[in-house]
């Protein structure tokens, strides 16, 4: 069994959440996390398109970034930046050898993402780093990723998701996400609904961590279409735009704030970190699938939206389209279908592939009376899509980050939709 093969034998373990397997494997590494400074930024939506901008700030300051992000899109060097680019193949597969040996030590053994997390670490420290910014895969508080102290953090926004691990209330949600906050350390948050607001303020209380709160502390204004963002941000210290944002839809624009603020908490530590700097990566960042227009004739679209949070905030941005929808088996189908069914004309149902897809049966049980087609393979889907779109009506493809994998890894193989970039 190779490295790769290694690595995929561990998805059947599941998740675990605890920070037990992953502290052993760090200590078995000499604890390479600890080795230089790094940002955490956790929150139901938006935290990874936030680590996506401040990675690009970073970079438009001169910094060698390491940015580590959970699920990837098509393949697992992505979870992996060093300055943009994915890690080789060749040391990532020298780093899960490594911890492959740790490991073996290890009862019980650990889960995919702890492994994961453990080689995203190291690789930051061999590549030397100036800056880690990393997202939360699950929650906050015991996820693996849990064992860093950053020098700042950020809690996008709290809305109802994996109740089985989390809770079935924004407070205990909350709560769960609060718990990556570090005695002492600057958050920044987006987040202004008192229920969560109030447990995030309570939890930063006790540790005293300076608040950044939005419309507090921090504001921001977006207008325009959502392929031309037209932004501005202030706070006491600083005042920018109008600019363009790099990242398409109006929802990028509290994320867009938490990034700069974020950028703000860290100018003390990298006196490079200016105004400058801020606009050119907010006017530059990348991030695939996120509202990501991949072809043109007919238009294409694809989004990550994942649970009817984003899927409510996507709904905003396509008044009429094709759809293609495959979801996971862990999500409220039954919800995302009836607000990508406002938009969607038609709305194609349909499963991806691998052991976390909804069956195609059940998420057209799960539309009920809801309109719609079923088809039983996503490639054959995205192609009945694409002969419903036309230049007025783009065929927009969401529901998972699997589903926006596979159709993008398609489309780049049969329709030569560009490559990804990050």
């Amino acid at each position: 069994m190779n490295a790769r093969e290694y690595l995929a034998s561990l998805e059947f373990h599941g998740v675990k959440l605890g920070l037990d397997n992953i502290r052993r494997l760090l200590a078995g590494a000499g604890n390479p996390h600890a080795s230089y400074p790094s940002v955490h930024v956790g929150g139901t939506n938006g935290k990874g398109s936030v680590v996506a901008m401040l990675d690009a700030i970073c970079r438009a300051a001169g910094l060698r970034t390491g940015r580590y992000t959970s699920p990837h899109i098509i393949d697992v060097n992505e979870r992996f930046l060093i300055n943009g680019h994915p890690v080789s193949d060749a040391e990532l597969d020298e780093t899960l050898a490594y911890f492959r040996r740790i490991a073996e030590t290890m009862a019980p053994p650990p889960t995919y993402f702890e492994v994961v997390t453990a080689v995203a670490f190291r690789i930051f420290q061999q590549e030397k780093v100036d800056i880690a910014l990393v997202e939360v895969g699950l929650g906050g508080r015991f996820d693996a990723t849990n064992v860093i102290t950053p020098v700042a953090a950020a809690i996008t926004n709290v809305d109802l998701e994996h109740t089985q691990y989390l809770g079935d209330t924004l407070e205990k949600i909350a709560f769960e996400k609060a718990g990556i906050l570090k005695e002492g350390v600057p958050v920044v948050t987006s987040e202004t609904r008192s229920e969560p607001v109030t447990v995030i303020l309570e939890r930063a209380r006790a540790l005293n961590c300076p608040v950044h709160l939005m419309h507090r502390d921090f504001d921001f204004e977006i207008q325009g279409a959502p392929w031309n963002q037209v932004f501005a941000y202030r706070s006491d210290a600083l005042r920018l735009g109008p600019l363009t944002l790099g990242l398409a839809a109006d929802y990028q624009g509290p994320n867009a704030a938490v990034a700069a603020a974020l950028a703000e908490c860290l100018m003390q530590t990298f006196p490079r970190l200016g105004e400058e700097a801020i606009i050119r990566g907010l006017e530059t960042a990348k991030w695939p699938c996120r509202l990501e227009r991949v072809l043109e004739d007919p238009p294409v679209i694809i989004d990550v939206a994942h649970n009817p949070a984003g899927i409510r905030q996507l709904v905003r941005q396509v008044s009429r389209c094709a759809a293609v929808m495959a979801v996971s088996s862990d999500k409220n189908a039954a919800e995302m279908v009836r607000h990508l069914a406002t938009v969607a004309d038609p709305l194609i149902l349909t499963q991806f592939t691998g052991h976390r897809a909804l069956p195609v049966g059940r998420l057209c049980a799960a539309a009920g009376q809801i309109a719609h087609q079923r088809v039983e393979r996503l490639e054959d889907a995205i192609m009945a899509g694409m002969r419903a779109a036309d230049a007025t009506k783009p065929l927009l493809i969401t529901g998972s980050v699997y589903t926006a994998g596979q159709a993008r890894a398609m489309l780049m193989a049969k329709y030569n939709a560009r490559p990804l970039q990050f």
